[in-house]
């Protein structure tokens, strides 16, 4: 049985400049632009799903705050995607790195071989990154996973999960309204 959720979906080409290929690199310049956003206030957290050609952003909160299970299986559907060449969860989030819970700007990365990057940095009381710079952590240094994120692309193949996508149409809209000029 499918399930339907509302999500805000923004898609655009992608800038192999600004989003490289390179797992570090990219790595990197998705937590720069994380990190750069919070001169505005902590930054909603978003899935990322890039493949060669395209970006697609989803809004996260939907998803994470659904159960467990709904969750897990909702962000592989949408992190999973065939065609993508790797998905990221982004932005402001909690942490619970074996002491209290604490707020953080967080990149996670994967990649459809199971190959994963990922980056945080804490938050001080008044919303800026703390400390000397992000934690950096990939699986190719043979680091586990962070608990609770990832393994998407082999949920998705393992249970079949596919992300279909139907844009909503505005209130008061008439379908090809649009097209007169």
């Amino acid at each position: 049985m499918s399930q339907r959720l509302q999500l805000r979906v923004h898609s655009g080409p992608r800038d192999h400049v600004r989003l490289p290929s390179d797992d570090d690199a990219l790595g990197g310049a998705l937590f720069e632009q994380v990190r750069a956003a919070t001169a505005r206030g902590l930054p909603r957290p978003a899935v990322l799903v890039l493949d060669a050609q395209q970006i697609r952003q989803f809004d996260a909160v939907p998803l994470l705050q659904r159960a467990a299970l709904d969750r897990g299986r909702l962000l592989a559907a949408v992190g999973g995607q065939p065609e993508a060449e790797c998905a990221a969860l982004a932005g402001g989030l909690t942490l619970r790195t074996g002491g209290a819970p604490a707020r953080a700007i967080v990149v996670y990365l994967e990649w459809p071989d199971n190959r994963w990057w990922t980056a945080w940095q804490p938050l001080d009381g008044s919303g800026r990154p703390a400390g000397d710079g992000p934690q950096v952590r990939r699986a190719v240094d043979g680091a586990p996973r962070p608990g609770g994120l990832g393994g998407w692309f082999s949920r998705a193949r393992r249970e079949g999960l596919r992300l279909r996508l139907e844009p909503q149409t505005p209130p008061g809209h008439q379908a090809g309204l649009d097209l007169v000029h």
